[in-house]
């Protein structure tokens, strides 16, 4: 996945580690934080074939489930 990401400028701000979930479900026990320069490069990424293709791999192999979300900067981020 490092390549891939690279390939878009991705940076991974967090990766697995301490975390406690305040309200809502506890589905998932493991996060990872990537930041993007631009929401479309995200989304690119993801509809990318090379990520297609490790996608792929990790259902065929029954590697986890995975819920992605993109979410552009928003109001309060810093410019």
């Amino acid at each position: 996945m490092p390549a891939i990401f690279a390939k878009y400028g991705a940076k991974v701000l967090a990766r697995g580690g301490r975390y406690q979930t305040l309200e809502g479900p506890e589905k998932f026990n493991r996060f990872v934080v990537i930041e993007f320069p631009t929401f479309e490069q995200g989304v690119a990424c993801f509809n990318s074939p090379e990520y297609k293709e490790a996608a792929a791999f990790r259902r065929r192999n029954n590697a986890g489930e995975n819920e992605l979300v993109m979410i552009g900067a928003g109001e309060g981020a810093p410019k």
